[in-house]
């Protein structure tokens, strides 16, 4: 297929879905490399950041993952429920971000706590790798806030329960439709390094299934973000 030209005004939102349609008319097939992000933003005649953001929200989608060092990949296992996950989104396209926030901390402070209790090997590992690749990306905005997003993904996931799981990818999916506008590209030294020392108190709580622990660092890394949100603003 060939890619259409398209305006500036909502440049996010129609990026996700002309690369969506892309993906199924089978110009992109699971496992193949995406364009980089400059030849994307040629492509289609739009910034950037347009295609970063679009990027981060079909990470979130389920139909993107990037391999650090290797570049974004269409998802070899594309969930069946993708569709009807993107028509389920409209129900929080009206939600500011702090409605979207005050949310979050609600599910996702249960998520660690659930996760806690029921998180396997395989949940544990990732998050370790999660965690080793933040260390090392934090002066890479876009494989920085990827591995952020994953962390939370992956806390999710460890809860063992579909509906949890996917309520926090539609939360966060909405979430990265904000950061352009919000410009956290431009993330402070200091949050970067709260971030980090949280996610790694939530990882340590949950492997030693300590429940309120999880959920107590969670809202303290939820709170860092909230905070950070402030000082962009």
């Amino acid at each position: 297929m060939s890619f259409e030209a398209i305006q500036k005004s909502s440049a996010v939102n129609l990026v996700v879905n002309q690369i969506v349609k892309a993906i199924e008319q089978k110009t992109y097939i699971p496992g193949s490399k995406l364009p980089s992000q400059k030849d994307l933003a040629i492509k289609l005649g739009v910034g950037r950041s347009s295609i970063r953001e679009a990027i981060n929200i079909l990470i979130t989608k389920g139909y993107l993952e990037a391999i650090q060092g290797k570049g974004t990949f269409i998802k070899d296992d594309l969930s069946t429920t993708t569709h009807a996950i993107a028509k389920l989104s409209s129900a929080i396209q009206v939600s500011s971000i702090y409605k979207l926030m005050e949310a979050r901390a609600l599910l996702e402070c249960k998520s660690a706590a659930l996760a806690a209790k029921r998180a396997k090997m395989s949940d544990l590992k990732k998050l370790d790798k999660i965690l080793h690749n933040e260390l090392s990306t934090q002066n890479n905005y876009d494989l920085f806030l990827s591995h952020d997003i994953q962390f939370h993904i992956t806390i999710a996931e460890a809860t063992q329960n579909e509906v949890i799981c996917e309520m926090t990818k539609l939360v966060l999916s909405k979430l990265s439709e904000h950061h352009s506008k919000l410009n956290t590209d431009e993330l402070s030294v200091a949050y970067k390094k709260e971030s980090i020392a949280t996610a790694m108190e939530v990882i340590r709580a949950i492997k030693e299934h300590n429940a309120d622990k999880a959920a107590e660092w969670m809202a303290r890394h939820i709170s860092a973000i909230e905070n950070e949100i402030e000082r962009i603003l």
